[in-house]
């Protein structure tokens, strides 16, 4: 199973910065010359130390791992994963970045050849890092993800962006999340990544405004109780909390816990047609008495309650 040969593109300079384009360029090179060796050869090629693919020398037998009895125990106890990667950008390099993203991440973009698990893209308004950014991705399990970046890692283009974007990038954070099921089926929500792929088709989107996202992030105290209590909790107090919002204002996208990161951390992302109508949706909850009992029981196991609104960006799937 050799590597398929592929069209290299050149790599672009950053738009706000040709003192960049040189090195850049040199990497660039680089990045093709490993790519062209690892297509001839069908093998792994070890990247030099320092580059972006020097953290993935997987050989071809890394590839054909799916389907022989190494499928994750997430696979096995839910649909499929998700994980959720935070970038906090420089402040200088704010636009910059998103603009190189777009042409990345956008329809077009590269990402899209390789991540049909691409979901969301937004951008933090207020509440956290205004320089924050949030990629949301599916996957089947652990080996499809392993699998999907592995490849990623062995284009030249992606690598250019990779190349480009790294100075831009203060910090980068990856969690995965496996879906609450329990609770997400008490909201009438029977399959997330369904639902989050209708709230990502381009003739709906067409059709409305981008509205705002709320992402909400409970960290509970530690032991096996709290999680499977809090989705419990959840799946008694949601239909309460729907009801409320007689408009229909609120749109829930996702619940989920962790499962690789900051441990029993849930979260929920809810969608709004703007920022008043969040406000609306959470004042006629507090008069939604099965909900306020659900949140009474919830909060002694909480140590710590976060929410962000969040804009998707014009090259988001969901909008």
């Amino acid at each position: 199973d050799s590597l398929p040969p592929r069209t290299v593109r050149p790599l672009r300079s950053c738009p706000v910065d040709s003192t960049m384009s040189s090195t850049l360029a040199r990497r660039a090179r680089d990045l093709v010359a490993l790519a062209s060796r690892a297509a001839a050869s069908g093998t792994a090629v070890r990247a030099p130390p320092g580059s972006f693919a020097a953290s993935a020398p997987y050989p071809q037998s890394t590839l054909r791992r799916r389907g022989r009895g190494f499928a994750s125990s997430a696979a096995a106890s839910s649909p499929g994963l998700y994980e959720m990667r935070t970038y906090v950008m420089r402040p200088e390099w704010r636009e910059a970045y998103l603009h190189t993203a777009e042409r990345a991440l956008g329809p077009t973009g590269v990402l899209r050849k390789f991540h049909p698990g691409f979901l969301g893209f937004w951008i933090t308004n207020t509440g956290g890092d205004v320089n924050e950014v949030i990629h949301l991705y599916h996957y089947v399990d652990y080996d499809e993800r392993e699998v999907v970046r592995w490849r990623m890692s062995r284009d030249s283009e992606w690598g250019g962006f990779d190349i480009e974007t790294r100075p831009m990038i203060e910090s980068h954070r990856s969690e995965i999340f496996l879906p609450a099921t329990k609770a997400l089926a008490a909201a009438g929500v029977e399959d997330a990544l369904e639902r989050m792929r209708k709230m990502a088709d381009a003739s709906r989107v067409g059709t409305r405004d981008p509205g705002v996202y709320e992402l909400r992030t409970y960290q509970l105290e530690l032991g096996y109780n709290p999680i499977p209590k809090l989705i419990d909790e959840m799946a008694t107090g949601l239909p309460s909390k729907l009801r409320s919002d007689a408009a229909g204002l609120g749109e829930l996208a996702f619940m989920g816990y962790s499962d690789v990161g900051k441990l029993n951390q849930f979260v929920e992302l809810w969608r709004y047609p703007s920022f008043q109508d969040h406000i609306r949706v959470r004042e006629a909850a507090r008069g939604a008495a099965e909900w306020r009992e659900c949140i009474g029981r919830i909060a002694p196991m909480v140590q710590m309650f976060d929410t962000r609104l969040v804009k998707p960006a014009t090259f988001s799937p969901m909008q």
